[in-house]
């Protein structure tokens, strides 16, 4: 059993990394507490350290421990979890898969559909995997009921869309949901789309395109998939309209990604010699279309960030541009009542 804050902060990313089998985190061991200021959601930084609100976080954490073992109303159970899920939240941002890290190019976070995916992918697995984190530290042990508490979680506005777009890309791949999030939960920001691309593309294209052409093939489908994410970047967490036009924007990601499979299996379903003849190694191929350059999504709009009514808290300072930065800010909006979050300098 964890038995203190200090132990809890100790090992937070450890547990996180086992719970949700991920390959590894890129937190630099280090957590800071930010200023008591109500507003201001805990996050992640470019450097993997970890700030945290001490009102929605630290103070909680603090008293559920110096309380340990006590009965609680289901008050203060819920704010007891919504403090670990904000935990978790910041944990998950800072996974990566294998060979990679938060060290890619700002460019890669900085458009609308980024955003919103890495938060709506993150908070869906939190709430997939809180009680899981909470068996895996014991904390039942400390605050008696927490595990069965509610859950108030972030950025009601994406998770519609997230849970829409999973399910549909699950259903055609013979997934369930849930293991779709998670394996876009477990890599970076820049590889979230791409790994439900290849999902896809293992389904229906795997053995119609050429090698030398699948890598082109799958970030087609996933810039595909953009539009309608970045659409939906501005939505109001307490509007019912937005919320349901959220959900409609997740199926329509996946009829995008379906539609660009489509273009691409009828391509090569015609050039099947050339397949062959590329595949035993003795020729290359040009990629169908060449990959945008100029910051322009699928859906001929710029992908650029902003305040919001949602402000995804996927943050990059716009002026900003060392060649290789360490990953985006991603932050937790610790109640739901509270648009998401945002960093601010």
């Amino acid at each position: 059993m964890v038995s203190s804050p200090a132990e809890l902060m100790r090992v937070q990313a450890d547990v996180a990394v086992a719970t949700l089998r991920a390959h590894h985190s890129t937190w630099s061991k280090r957590y800071e507490v930010l200023p008591p200021i109500d507003e201001l959601a805990s996050k992640v930084t470019w450097d993997g350290t970890i700030e945290y609100n001490p009102i929605d976080v630290i103070d909680p954490v603090q008293e559920m421990f110096d309380r340990a073992g006590q009965q609680h109303d289901d008050r203060t159970l819920v704010r007891y979890r919504e403090a670990i899920r904000t935990v978790l939240h910041e944990n998950i941002h800072l996974m990566a898969g294998p060979g990679t890290t938060l060290v890619f190019p700002l460019d890669e976070y900085e458009g609308k559909a980024h955003k919103v995916f890495e938060e709506g992918v993150t908070e869906r697995a939190t709430r997939n995997e809180l009680t899981n984190y909470i068996d895996a530290l014991d904390l039942e042990q400390v605050a008696p009921g927490i595990r069965t508490a509610n859950t108030q979680g972030a950025y009601a506005a994406y998770i519609p869309a997230v849970d829409e777009f999973s399910a549909a890309v699950g259903k055609n791949v013979g997934l369930e949901p849930a293991e779709v999030v998670h394996r876009m939960a477990v890599v970076n920001a820049a590889q979230k789309f791409p790994v439900a691309a290849e999902l896809l593309y293992a389904k229906h294209l795997s053995a119609l395109v050429p090698e030398t052409a699948k890598a082109d093939a799958i970030g087609r489908i996933a810039e595909s998939m953009h539009g309608p994410f970045a659409a939906i970047h501005d939505y109001d967490p307490k509007d019912p309209s937005d919320i349901r036009m959220s959900g409609m924007a997740g199926r329509a990601a996946f009829r995008n990604a379906s539609a660009e499979v489509q273009t691409i299996a009828e391509h090569w379903a015609g050039h099947q010699e050339l397949r062959r003849t590329l595949d035993a190694g003795l020729g290359a191929t040009t990629p169908l279309r060449k990959p945008q350059r100029d910051g322009r999504g699928a859906d001929g709009s710029r992908g650029e960030g902003g305040e919001s009514g949602q402000r995804p808290s996927w943050h990059a300072k716009a002026g900003d541009r060392r060649p290789l930065a360490s990953g985006p800010a991603g932050n937790s909006a610790s109640r739901p009542d509270r648009p998401g979050g945002v960093s601010r300098s």
